[in-house]
């Protein structure tokens, strides 16, 4: 289908990538208070950045009030919240604008998705596998930890570095329709697997099929190489690897995962709701 095509102007080159990290960090201001921020409870840094994050993102028109995918997003989105808890946090599941499918999780409880991410969603199982890796870097600990690594060794850019914040960059590809202004740049392979594997148990637990995962990944490369749904990871694994640790996983533990199917069911794509579905914030 048309929206579905993909061209070759489309695809994010590294190279394209990494000249777009030029771009303005997080505010000086906002970077000063952080340390007074996580001083004050073991949270607070969290929520602060989640709010930075979410303020950011609406200043720059990227966030999408009225969506018929809100309700799908918030159904699925809500059930791999219970599987995770306890979780200090309330989710947060927020549609953001962008042309390449991409999802990404912030600090505090927050995943953005983008239209084309939804778009491309053939089913309930594959938007748990997206929704499920990207909780999965939260209850892991992942974007907090590199940030407390960059912190620990005097980086006064520690943020800068993680969450960067495009200003319509003249290159190939424009950042800011991926989806967001912001990206977690730095984990790695190995957390990315973690993720992965995070994902598909919190899938199960939720009771849709984990092999969503691998069907999304599949159709992602179809379309875009190897990048994934991720687009602002410096270095992703392949697509082929990954596949291959999760079918190892998913034999590694038959008495979870043996009664899922791996065959896909045919599905015309994720099922819209009321046009006028709004997003909905939930306070921590």
């Amino acid at each position: 289908m048309s929206e579905r095509a993909h061209t070759p102007g489309s695809r994010l080159t590294r190279r394209c990538f990494l000249g777009c990290l030029r771009g303005v960090a997080l505010s000086a201001s906002a970077l000063a208070a952080l340390p007074d921020i996580a001083a004050a409870d073991d949270h607070a840094q969290e929520r602060g950045i989640g709010q930075q994050v979410y303020q950011d993102q609406r200043k720059q028109g990227l966030i999408i009030d009225t969506s018929p995918y809100y309700d799908v997003l918030r159904e699925v989105g809500g059930r791999i919240s219970d599987a995770a808890a306890p979780h200090w946090y309330t989710m947060n599941w927020v549609i953001v604008k962008g042309t390449q499918a991409n999802a990404f999780s912030v600090p505090g409880g927050w995943v953005y998705v983008n239209e084309a991410l939804l778009r491309q969603a053939e089913s309930r199982e594959e938007l748990a596998s997206v929704l499920g890796h990207e909780t999965g870097h939260l209850v892991l600990g992942h974007v907090m930890n590199r940030i407390t690594q960059q912190q620990n060794i005097g980086l006064l850019f520690a943020l800068g570095s993680l969450f960067v914040h495009t200003q319509g960059a003249a290159e190939a590809y424009n950042l800011a329709q991926l989806g967001a202004g912001y990206g977690f740049l730095n984990f790695d392979r190995q957390q990315e697997y973690q993720a992965d594997h995070e994902g598909v148990i919190l899938a199960n637990k939720a009771h849709y099929d984990p092999w969503g995962m691998i069907w999304f990944f599949r159709r992602l490369e179809k379309l875009y190489g190897d990048a994934g749904f991720e687009q602002y990871v410096q270095d992703h694994p392949s697509t082929n690897d990954r596949v291959a640790r999760i079918e190892s996983f998913f034999a590694s533990q038959p008495q979870t995962f043996a009664h899922w199917s791996s065959t896909m069911v045919a599905h015309s794509g994720l099922p819209l709701g009321n046009t006028n579905s709004r997003l909905l914030l939930a306070s921590s």
